[in-house]
């Protein structure tokens, strides 16, 4: 599988996102991003690994990291985002020795990650279709349909038509019957 490195670059709460915030993840060129929706536990989760704290050592994921380091190394490691389907990304986090991997939801992998250095990495092609360009100065970030799960995806339909932009609300229903089809 031709594959792109993501590094994680920051997050975001999502104006009017009800505790929504959007992690902004970049290939290592800092050229594309991918945006990763996420709740409002998780902002917070990653948000206190960007600020110091004296006592980050004793928190759950970091003494779990620190244990798991104890029995084999985490080199061996690689987290992988193969595809997405309704609204969610498919994450494996796979033993490179083994092979045997184990599904993760992606904003803890991305935690996991910023906690142990664990990669992650990004289908190509799935990458081509979700990242846009990426500007360092930017306050606004796209974040694809398809990323959102069904029920945002009914919030966002509502506002659009209230708000009149027929077009989004039309990709909006587009994506709705898109996965009605596949059930």
């Amino acid at each position: 599988m031709n594959r792109t490195q993501l590094i994680f670059k920051n997050i975001s709460e999502i104006v009017g996102g009800n505790g929504m915030a959007v992690i902004i993840l970049t290939d290592k060129e800092g050229q594309r991003a991918v945006s990763v929706v996420c709740d409002n536990a998780m902002k917070w989760q990653i948000g206190m690994r960007r600020t110091a704290h004296d006592n980050r050592a004793t928190f759950f994921p970091e003494v779990m990291t620190a244990l798991l380091a104890d029995v084999v190394s985490l080199t061996r490691y690689e987290i992988t985002i193969s595809d997405i389907v309704d609204g969610e990304y498919k994450t494996m986090i796979t033993n490179m020795d083994t092979f045997v991997g184990h599904r993760i939801r992606l904003s803890d992998a991305i935690l996991l990650s910023l906690t142990s250095g664990i990669p992650i990495y990004m289908d190509n092609g799935l990458m081509e279709r979700q990242s846009s360009p990426y500007t360092a100065d930017t306050d606004r970030m796209a974040i694809p349909i398809n990323t959102l799960d069904t029920e945002k995806l009914y919030e966002e339909l509502e506002k659009a038509v209230e708000t009149e932009n027929y077009r989004l609300a039309s990709q909006i229903k587009e994506e709705l019957n898109k996965r009605e089809r596949k059930q």
